[in-house]
């Protein structure tokens, strides 16, 4: 008789309990940064070229927009996008272009500003690159990848704090409507430290032909 008074004293402070005990949140998705409510044309303010000779414009596809590199004249052009992140880091997006039968564009992103560490592809030989670009520019990690010209191509590029000192970076490159790799395409270290700066989108038209970049995101931490 006790035990069952006991009881039911009891399940009112388990349900006082598990009402007020507060939940784990999981944590909020980056924001997608895309082109689809931006008027055509200029870039907005938000956004910073890296070359002055780089054109950049916003253009439709079909119903969606993208932001454009242009063809001509070809430079490297990089684009900076989202917010300043410091130490750990990811920034994944979505780019298109296509190449001749004799000249192939290069496409990437980056992190920690203009002379931050990037994942780029290299069409021409047939492989995806962690270039370094502080001083000069330096391939520190690369991977066989085969690139379909025309298409809709993912890249991620993480980096974060090596333990005993220096980073680590890795980068995934898939084609789209393809499964994220589980393991990373491409990975490399660096003796710096993770740094700080905006995160960044690429292109170099080689072929005269103009680069496509969508749906990016930035996060910060690992």
């Amino acid at each position: 008789m006790l035990s069952a008074m006991n009881s039911k004293l009891l399940l009112p402070a388990c349900l006082l309990v598990c009402v007020l005990s507060p939940r784990a949140e999981e944590p909020a998705a980056a924001p997608v940064i895309d082109f689809k409510d931006v008027a055509t044309g200029e870039v907005p303010e938000a956004f910073m070229s890296t070359d002055q000779e780089a054109k950049f414009s916003i253009v439709a596809d079909g119903e969606n927009k993208v932001l454009e590199l242009a063809g001509q004249p070809i430079v490297d052009g990089g684009m900076l996008v989202g917010k300043s992140v410091k130490g750990a880091g990811t920034v994944t997006a979505r780019i298109k272009t296509t190449g001749k039968r004799r000249t192939q564009p290069s496409f990437g992103v980056g992190l920690h500003g203009v002379s931050g560490p990037r994942l780029r592809v290299v069409p021409a030989t047939k492989q995806v690159e962690i270039v370094l670009t502080s001083d000069k520019e330096e391939a520190i990690g690369t991977a066989a990848y085969g690139w379909t010209s025309g298409t809709w191509t993912w890249l991620e590029f993480t980096i974060k704090a090596k333990a005993g000192g220096g980073s680590e970076m890795e980068g995934r490159v898939w084609a789209e409507g393809e499964k994220r790799p589980e393991k990373p395409t491409v990975t490399a270290t660096s003796e710096g430290a993770p740094s700080q700066g905006k995160a960044s989108v690429w292109g170099t038209p080689y072929a005269e032909l103009p680069v496509w970049f969508d749906d990016i995101t930035v996060r910060a931490g690992e």
